[in-house]
């Protein structure tokens, strides 16, 4: 095994914990939910509490990966994940739940970065949204393991040891960031000459800042962003588990079960679409443009059809979600392109910002919506959550309409080192 490869392997198995840590509340809502008393709005709340400190803490990270580098920051990062692990395991009151909860967020935030970062660096550029559309695939393995086993793992020694389980192996990693990675290769083979810049420009981040927010391309991608991911990430994370636990009946480990079919579509659907749209050479927005759209079926569908009368639709509703949702790491490849390299980890960490914003705001609101509807026999009636779906439904509809308004490159030029004012 190449020492590139094994630094591959240690960030991708970092990133996968933050996978768990955002999925797990939809498989341990019930233990939650009648252990701290918690209503649907609380429940969202405690949930999106990681996605809120998350996007904030993108706006420090992006400038110090491009900065310091992966090794540092995600070693840093990961420790203190591994702290709000702990908190979150031992806390004895809703309120320090929020706080551990809040901590693995903030610990989380630069892994996905951080991991694309290293590709970035390590990678050619040609091959750059297949191998992020891998690592990404890679990482939801995290989701999968917060689905079926976690649910079975906290039925047999409670949800509280499976996150002390947690904080170990997330110690262990962060070691492993710091012996095992090197932010940079030897040789400049793969290099982008925009990335052999001044120390002194790294630090400017007030211009790196007003750079990425003057495009207005990026702020119509990161809408796409906020309403696709923040919707897949609401949906995976918290209330595609409560949805299938109140209105289908479903036991916890049945929901796991279910909830494993998103993140095993994500995972087909992210490594697919970057390979073709490495090699289709068609421009990244045009096939975007196919392939976001698709992502509507799963969302109308939970508003419209999904309910008891109708179980046979659960299993390819979950893994359509995920498969489609795929789509969003195109726009992913088309945010790198429209930036020189000495910026780019601060543009996708801003990007990213507003795709895990979304998640905390989405679910949240998802939650408000919910509790405004009584309990029927201590459950939320299906209209509930048929309303609460609707919201994503509307917002991807808009955003991907405004999506088609960005500039994309030419597909014989994807790959290379865009201008400054693209």
């Amino acid at each position: 095994m190449s020492r590139r490869t094994l630094m591959v392997i240690v960030l991708v198995a970092m990133f996968n914990f933050s996978y768990l840590y955002r999925t797990a509340p939809a498989v341990i809502a019930p233990y939650l939910t009648k252990e701290f008393s918690l209503g649907a709005e609380r429940l969202g709340l405690l949930s999106s509490i990681f996605f809120y400190v998350f996007a904030a803490a993108q706006i420090p990270v992006g400038p110090a990966l491009d900065s310091i580098g992966p090794r540092i920051t995600i070693t840093f990062l990961g420790t203190v994940g591994a702290i709000g692990s702990l908190t979150f395991a031992l806390a004895p009151s809703f309120g320090l739940c929020l706080i551990g909860r809040g901590l693995t967020g903030l610990g989380m935030s630069g892994m996905l970065m951080g991991a694309l970062s290293f590709v970035a660096n390590w990678f050619p550029a040609s091959s750059y949204a297949t191998l992020a559309g891998m690592v990404v695939a890679l990482g939801t393995l995290g989701a999968l393991v917060a689905g079926y086993p976690l649910a079975i793992l906290a039925g047999s020694i409670g949800w509280r040891y499976c996150f002390l389980l947690f904080c170990a192996v997330n110690l262990v990693l962060s070691v492993l960031v710091w012996v095992t990675v090197q932010d940079h290769p030897p040789s400049t083979d793969f290099a982008d000459p925009a990335g052999k810049i001044a120390p002194q420009e790294k630090f400017a981040i007030r211009r790196t800042f007003q750079e990425v927010l003057r495009n207005s391309s990026f702020w119509l991608i990161v809408t796409v962003n906020f309403f696709i991911h923040g919707s897949f990430f609401a949906i995976q994370s918290l209330w595609g588990g409560p949805f299938l636990t109140d209105v289908f009946g479903l036991t916890p480990a049945g929901a796991g079960i279910v909830l494993s079919l998103i993140p095993i579509g994500y995972i087909t659907g992210n490594p697919l679409i970057g390979w073709v749209s490495d090699r289709v050479m068609i421009p990244r927005k045009r096939l975007a443009m196919v392939l976001l759209p698709l992502y509507l079926i799963p969302l109308l569908l939970f508003c419209t059809l999904l309910s008891p009368h109708t179980t046979y639709l659960l299993w390819p509703v979950y893994f359509s979600l995920g498969l489609f949702a795929g789509g969003g790491i195109l726009t992913i490849a088309h945010m790198k392109e429209l930036f020189p390299r000495r910026i780019v980890e601060t543009a996708l960490s801003l990007q990213n910002l507003f795709a895990v914003a979304g998640g905390a705001i989405l679910q949240h609101l998802m939650g408000v919506i919910i509790e405004g509807f009584p309990r029927v026999g201590g459950v939320y009636p299906p209209q509930a959550y048929r309303a609460a779906f609707l919201l994503p439904l509307v917002g991807v509809t808009v955003a991907i309409l405004l999506y088609s308004r960005t500039k994309s490159l030419p597909a014989k030029d994807q790959g290379e080192k865009p201008s400054p004012s693209a």
